[in-house]
């Protein structure tokens, strides 16, 4: 261990108890000395959409335990939907314990002016060296203004120094902090002490970071640009190094049933695809799970991967117009290489979920049928996430909206906060009629006992488009037949009565399956 630092440091993550970032950043300040407390502000159930805002009482906690930790700093890691949430912690913890306050995340690396309005600094970039360095420096009294990877509010000027180098070695730093102790859960108004994770089945994992594509929807476009000249952008772990964090983790998650990779693109090249999978099926021989770009499905590697137990890939469709991935998203993929790879998953038979973007002003009906007709001829059986259109803060697609007048600043995330409410496409959201139209016949796409002529058949019916409620009704049946079908199955594998109940009750009023 590194000499101690003597620093007391508070993380506070908002609405993610993954919060596999900070995580990280916890770890290194500990092997390096500090005392370090993590709190989960809220929890976001992705699966089924749900999100509660905070109340006074959960605000209440919150500030009695800072009352009681006393750090010396405290940073809150952030996306823009709950920049509103952050902004009333910060405010309170500066009025009454007069601390300073960093913010890390998305949002500010993408706003970062925005957040200095509030924050006392920003973090751009990776957390971990910066933190610690921030922390070192607190505990000697020393002056962090001029601390690379810091931007610093002073008075009505902000100080911007110049983001770090990107970690080069990923294998150097410890593993992120799993463990009950020092970490806290706010949430239905009680605190519980223990980290809220460990009794999961399945887990996030990161094998490498950084993203080589700049999608014009993404946070990613600015993030590229933003660590341009300082490091290479995509950056992996070796193997031995990923084999044996994750052996470690099957003694702490007694659960765990599976592996969930989250990286950008999971992989790419041969000769590591080979040593992974013969590593990962003779040493851990989980399922597993992890995101491809149809650019760069390989036959061979994931057939590799098939063999070490990959059950599910999922793979970004966005749009089945080639003219709106092209020269709205800035990603350029022919729906020619996107049926190539259904048809590969398929003969491979591994599960593809299809993610796709909704709600685009930026479509006419033309690519709307565009999209399904893709759909139609992946093919069966896939899963399909929806998600509206949602724009993030200076990225290149919310500035062409707000320039052709779709939306105005209000739209803009931070601001409008629609992931903080609406994350996947739900019936319950108030939908145009063309929208809910051509929502609803999307959703029909995955359903295998729904005839493809059919659908087809449905999309010319023109009161179906002046009252599509009907036929959204018939979507929203099809879907709770196909979730009664997955539980059937489930509880044929032999998994509890009561894991099925949980998993159909996070599964009703969205379209993920």
């Amino acid at each position: 261990m590194a000499d101690g630092l003597g620093c007391k440091v508070l993380l506070v993550s908002l609405y993610s108890s993954d919060a596999i970032g900070l995580r990280y950043i916890s770890a290194n300040l500990k092997k390096n000395g500090c005392d370090v407390d993590l709190v989960f502000f809220k929890e976001k159930i992705l699966e089924s959409d749900t999100l509660t805002l905070p109340t006074d009482e959960e605000y209440g906690l919150f500030f009695r335990l800072v009352r009681d930790l006393r750090p010396d700093v405290v940073g809150i890691s952030l996306r823009s939907a709950f920049f509103r949430t952050a902004s009333v912690l910060t405010k309170k913890i500066q009025a009454e314990f007069q601390m300073p306050v960093v913010w890390g995340g998305t949002h500010p690396n993408i706003a970062p002016e925005e957040c200095l309005k509030i924050a006392d600094l920003i973090c751009l970039g990776e957390g971990e060296f910066v933190m610690m360095e921030l922390a070192q420096r607190i505990s000697a009294g020393q002056d962090y203004s001029a601390l690379p990877g810091l931007w610093v509010r002073k008075g009505e000027g902000i100080i911007r120094n110049p983001i770090r180098e990107s970690i080069r070695d990923l294998d150097h730093l410890p593993y992120p902090d799993y463990g009950h102790q020092r970490k806290y859960l706010i949430e239905q108004n009680r605190i519980m002490s223990g980290d809220p994770i460990l009794g999961r089945f399945n887990l996030d994992f990161l094998a490498s970071r950084g993203c080589p594509y700049h999608c014009a929807f993404c946070c990613n476009s600015i993030f590229l640009e933003q660590s341009r000249g300082s490091g290479p952008i995509v950056r992996r772990r070796s193997v031995d190094n990923i084999i044996d964090e994750i052996e470690a983790l099957k003694k702490k998650f007694v659960n765990l049933k599976r592996i969930d990779f989250i990286d950008e693109v999971f992989v790419w090249d041969r000769a590591w695809s080979s040593e992974f999978a013969s590593k990962y099926a003779r040493r851990i021989g989980l399922p597993f799970q992890c995101n491809q770009h149809p650019n760069m499905v390989n036959r061979e590697i994931l057939k590799m991967l098939k063999g070490a137990g990959l059950e599910r890939v999922t793979v970004g469709i966005q749009s089945g117009s080639e003219r709106i991935c092209r020269d709205v998203y800035d990603r350029p993929i022919s729906n020619e290489a996107m049926i190539k790879t259904g048809q590969l998953l398929y003969e491979l038979r591994i599960t593809p979920t299809y993610d796709l973007i909704v709600d685009n002003p930026f479509e006419d009906d033309d690519d709307r049928m565009k999209t399904l007709e893709l759909l139609l001829r992946l093919p069966r059986p896939f899963l399909l996430r929806m998600f509206p259109l949602t724009y993030f803060p200076n990225t290149p697609l919310t500035r062409r909206a707000l320039d052709r007048g779709f939306i105005t600043e209000d739209r803009v995330e931070s601001r409008a906060e629609r992931t903080h409410s609406k994350w996947f496409v739900t019936m319950d959201y108030p939908w145009s009629r063309l929208q809910r139209f051509w929502i609803s016949l999307y959703s029909l796409t995955s359903k295998s006992f729904i005839p493809k002529r059919f659908i087809r058949w449905l999309t010319g019916r023109a009161f179906l488009r002046k009252n599509p409620l009907l036929l959204s009704n018939l979507a929203t049946l099809s879907n709770n037949i196909k979730l009664a079908m997955i539980a059937f199955k489930w509880f044929g594998e032999g998994k509890s009565f009561k894991t099925i109940l949980r998993q159909r009750k996070r599964g009703q009023g969205h379209w993920q399956i």
